[in-house]
């Protein structure tokens, strides 16, 4: 039996820990499926706001990152994080956290690093 190699591989960068594509994906690509999720009372820094309002946990969507200029999209229905450009081995997996956020448990300066950075998130 041949074994798949990893899609995603958690790195440490300046931000901590952080996914990272271990291969090509195209636009439209699922990223990560986050379809088994544990839902929190509460939001904290590692929840995505599911549009019912309630807060959502997922060991791997956890590990994305923020980015004003994301690759990535999160999708509801359908629990998917989805590719909406190209991204190559080696590259962060990112979404834009204000997409899904009304507000923020752990607002933070952001390191993104784009010509659209807003500069601060929360």
């Amino acid at each position: 039996m041949s074994r798949q190699p990893p899609a995603l591989i958690i790195k440490r960068d300046a931000t901590g820990q952080a996914l990272y594509a271990a291969r090509t994906y195209r636009p439209g690509d699922t990223v990560v499926d986050f379809s088994e999720v544990e839902w929190r009372p509460e939001r904290d820094r590692y929840t995505v706001q599911h549009p019912c309002g309630g807060h959502i946990y997922n060991r791997v969507l956890a590990k994305v990152s923020h980015s004003c200029d994301p690759n990535c999209e999160v999708v509801f229905p359908g629990r998917a994080l989805v590719a909406i450009r190209a991204i190559e081995p080696g590259q962060a997996i990112t979404f834009d956290y204000r997409r899904t956020e009304s507000r923020f448990a752990h607002p933070f300066d952001c390191l993104c690093g784009s010509p659209r950075c807003r500069g601060h998130i929360g």
